[in-house]
């Protein structure tokens, strides 16, 4: 018997594996649209929350005749009729939320539900649901999700649309007549699409600079952090109005500041009045600095991939020098972490402005006091005596929706019940790869702030990413996880070094042995590493602590 089962775990491990691959696969496709019928049941198979696929029964024994928007209240309010037990709550399935409230009887056989538009957020903020497209689900007590078809009278009435200050809602029907629910950021019809953003960009600015306003962008709006994030705090006495460029109001700023929606006039206005603009990436192309302003470059890790003129040279694109002079010309101060990164951002980008040769204000929280790790740890429900792993791989240009590249539940299983593992992606895959849930493992990819998780961590994993040269400022152990090296160093985008021969921690190439090297890293933190101490002096020069206020010192003098 004790054979059989262990042969019945194999099963269930290889097929788990399995699953995961084929998830990773089909992540691409748009959430709503993926059910499959069964010919001949009222089964489909679909991909849930994680990207896996799983068989759920259409729902026939309720039946939604009323589908409302509230978006004052931020609620769908669903009204219909039901046979046997009242449905305990309804609910809307997509990758970044799950929103669900109980359902109500408000007479014989007829049920409502206001299932919420909104939710909390990593760091505690009440928001609107982040952009993107769920679909509506009902289940019973001790039952699982069932999608909700629309009927032909209330397909007749879809898609609605409703509106405000904060979000847009679009309720369809996708599949099998699936209810759908699509937010999106509260754009006017004439801020949408390539002509709305083409129109709001052209608009020319007769009000003068205001001196004392700050505009500060990360990752495209996706979220507000890395460097740019803490000067909000640093600069909050210094700076009238800071503004904050947001994809949707999903995304979790301070209250001191006002966040401004990418692509919106008001968005357009704030960063082309303002005295200072800071970005940690590309700044659009439309903009044009003004006499008065000075934009700040914060960039956003030291490189191992090849940047910008030295990348293209590697893959052979006929590129120019001056074809990168277009974005770096716009830049009054370029922010370096340290020395190495200075020579390869001012070649790269054929920059020959002022440098700050200051650290990253990001790493600031990597050797501050412990209290902020404390923190993030309690409120991800992580025990004292629990050891954090954070995977954290960078994206590949042929992978974009693939936020891991192992088995995760896998290698969290096989750490044992003394380790949590933190999955954290790439800022690329924030809003398209499948998250990884199960009882080993918590995705974080979508948590705001990346230095929160490198400073609640115990060991790190990572492939390529700039994290690692980030997370040695903490003395912490760092596992590499590179089976595929060489076809990224030659085919790929191409690397400054080879990480094999100065890696401050084990390069690991074989997945079944990567457990076991974080394992022995943690067991062995304590001993000292000539390539670790040679790598903290080459790259974490600057990381003490004061980066913030070295770059907040320098703004303050233009205001």
């Amino acid at each position: 018997m004790t054979s059989l089962r262990k042969r019945l775990s194999a099963v269930r491990g290889r097929l788990s594996a399995r699953t995961d691959r084929f998830a990773t696969r089909r992540a691409r496709e748009d959430f709503a649209p993926s059910a499959r019928p069964l010919p001949g049941r009222d089964i489909v198979a679909w991909r849930g929350q994680t990207g896996s696929f799983r068989l759920v029964r259409l729902e026939r024994r309720c039946r939604v005749d009323s589908l409302e928007v509230d978006v004052d209240d931020r609620a769908l309010v669903v009204r219909g009729v039901y046979a046997g037990p009242l449905p305990s709550d309804f609910g809307l399935q997509g990758t970044e939320a799950h929103p669900s409230a109980p359902a109500t009887a408000v007479g014989e056989g007829r049920f409502e539900c206001r299932v919420p538009l909104h939710a909390t957020g990593w760091m505690g903020k009440d928001r609107v649901l982040p952009a993107g497209t769920y679909v509506l689900t009902v289940s019973y007590p001790h039952g699982r999700d069932r999608l909700l078809v629309a009927p032909a009278a209330v397909r007749t009435t879809l898609p609605a649309h409703a509106q405000n200050a904060w979000l847009s809602v679009t309720v369809g029907r996708a599949a099998l007549g699936t209810i759908t629910v699509t937010i999106a950021a509260p754009l006017a019809p004439d801020e949408q699409g390539t002509s709305g953003r083409a129109a709001v960009t052209a608009i020319k600015h007769p009000t003068p600079v205001v001196k004392d306003a700050l505009f500060l962008q990360s990752w495209f709006g996706k979220s507000f952090s890395d460097n740019p994030a803490p000067l909000a705090h640093a600069l909050r006495d210094d700076a009238r109005k800071i503004f904050v460029g947001v994809q949707d109001f999903s995304v979790e700023v301070p209250d001191h500041v006002t966040p401004v929606v990418v692509g919106s006039r008001a968005w357009w206005e704030a960063m082309t009045s303002s005295r200072v603009v800071v970005d940690n990436s590309w700044i659009p192309p439309q903009f044009k600095r003004r006499a008065g302003q000075k934009v700040v470059q914060t960039w956003h890790g030291t490189p191992l991939k090849k940047l910008g003129y030295d990348r293209s040279q590697h893959e052979g694109r006929p590129s120019t020098p001056q074809s990168f002079k277009w974005g770096s010309s716009k830049w009054d101060l370029l922010v370096s972490p340290n020395a190495y990164s200075t020579e390869i951002l001012r070649r790269a980008y054929t920059y020959d402005g002022r440098i700050a040769e200051i650290g990253y204000p990001r790493n600031d929280v990597l050797v501050a006091d412990g209290a902020l790790r404390a923190k993030v740890r309690t409120s991800l429900g992580i025990g004292p005596d629990e050891t954090v792993v954070l995977y954290a791989p960078t994206f590949r240009e042929d992978a974009r929706a693939t936020s891991a590249f192992c088995d995760v539940h896998a290698l969290g299983r096989a750490l044992g019940s003394r380790y949590r593992l933190l999955v954290r992606g790439h800022s690329a895959t924030v809003r398209s790869a499948a998250r990884h849930r199960g009882r080993h493992v918590l995705d974080v990819t979508s948590y705001p702030e990346s230095s929160h998780m490198l400073a609640i961590a115990d060991v790190l994993i990572t492939d390529y990413s700039s994290v690692m040269f980030d997370f040695t400022a903490t003395g912490r152990p760092v596992v590499f996880f590179a089976p595929d090296m060489e076809d990224y160093a030659d085919a790929g985008r191409g690397v400054y070094f080879d990480l094999a021969d100065r890696a401050p921690g084990p390069v690991v190439r074989d997945e079944s042995q990567l457990a076991g090297a974080v394992r022995e890293a943690w067991v062995g933190r304590s001993q000292t590493s000539a390539d670790y101490d040679e790598w903290t002096a080459r790259f974490n020069t600057y990381d003490d602590g004061g980066a913030t206020e070295r770059l907040a010192a320098i703004l303050r003098e233009w205001f």
